[in-house]
């Protein structure tokens, strides 16, 4: 009976592997297998096959830093175990592929990742990947990377009616979410949470807020001011309003309305002085007046002839010729004469 070439190696194969069908292969049963058959004809033929046993993989897991991380502070180390075949490690952080850089490097089995410096970007889950042609499990971490506070703001009025109840809040972007303070010109209020309420404004609440943002872990903190003016009609400008609930642009206008107003009225009065339709003030000075009044400069002037006086034991002088023309004189009170007077021996007849 004659047998080709193809069922003789068929049945050499059988021969060799069939002790394990139906059995558990093992670890050592990878080997390469060769097969040589000489044939009737004298012809020698050769075959070779190769026999990979793989075992599942199971109890895959990461290992991560046990300290708290904080950003542009900490580094992060994270190395997978697993049992089993493994014949490729791939890594992902949520569910996208993670790639080297510059603060991301992989080990060179490709079983552990170091990042240094953390950022609060590498926050995330992070997945390793172990598989091998007849089996593949994953293994997740979370990490999570604390920052902050920074960007603190304060959000309420700026302005605000008298009576009326105000809030001012504080927020800050940070991880943990930070704890709050409140102090009012320098002074702790005792208020800790994110909100600074006033049930009802009064003139004394006028003044600066201040919000402390502070993180525990960190351990860093971050403050920012808040200035609330209380005034009757204030209107609640919030975030910089202006008093009355007139905008910026009202009040501009008002203004430039009042200057047009006084510059065309003292251009009134100007022309007005010019065209002699207002007479011109002029003001003199002069002695106090008797009896609390002020003489005018062209009060009218009054004259008296003056021909002798009688002297304190009686007799009389007679001053000049009494046929001479009297001579007169303007005599003003509390001023003094131009002129100066005639001498006496040119009146009085020795």
């Amino acid at each position: 009976m004659m047998v080709s070439n193809r069922l003789y190696c068929t049945l050499w194969m059988l021969s060799c592997f069939g002790q394990y069908l139906g059995a558990d292969l093992r670890l050592d049963d990878s080997e390469n297998y060769s097969l040589t058959v000489e044939t009737n004809s004298g012809r020698t033929l050769k075959g070779e096959n190769s026999q990979h046993v793989f075992e599942n993989i199971t109890n895959v897991r990461l290992i991560g830093p046990d300290e708290p991380l904080i950003e542009e502070e900490s580094s992060a180390n994270i190395t997978s175990e697993g049992t089993g075949s493994i014949t490729s490690v791939q890594w992902m952080k949520n569910n996208s592929s993670l790639s080297p850089s510059t603060r991301i490097i992989f080990s060179s089995d490709n079983r552990s990742v170091s990042i240094s410096p953390v950022q609060r970007s590498d926050s995330g889950e992070y997945q390793c990947t172990y598989s091998n042609p007849i089996s593949s499990e994953t293994a997740k971490l979370s990490l999570i990377i604390n920052y902050g506070p920074d960007d603190v703001s304060i959000k309420g009025d700026d302005v605000v009616d008298l009576g009326v109840p105000v809030s001012l809040s504080c927020s800050a972007n940070s991880e943990p979410a930070a704890s709050f303070s409140w102090k009012f010109n320098g002074s702790d209020t005792g208020v800790t949470t994110d909100t600074f309420t006033i049930d009802q404004t009064d003139f004394t609440d006028s003044g600066d807020y201040e919000c402390t943002a502070l993180n525990s872990i960190t351990t860093r903190s971050t403050t920012q001011n808040h200035t609330l003016l209380v005034k009757v009609g204030g209107g609640g400008g919030g975030g910089g309003g202006l008093g009355g609930g007139l905008t910026s642009g009202a009040i501009a206008g008002i203004v430039i309305g009042v200057l047009v107003a006084i510059a065309g009225i003292c251009c009134l009065i100007v022309y007005l002085t010019k065209t002699k339709k207002i007479p011109k003030i002029s003001l003199s000075k002069s002695g106090p007046a008797r009896g609390g009044a002020q003489t005018r400069q062209d009060a009218e002037v009054n004259y008296a002839d003056v021909s002798h006086f009688q002297k304190a034991n009686g007799d009389r002088v007679t001053l000049g010729n009494y046929n001479e023309p009297t001579q007169y004189a303007e005599v003003k009170h509390g001023g003094k004469s131009k002129a100066p007077p005639p001498p006496y021996g040119s009146q009085v007849n020795k």
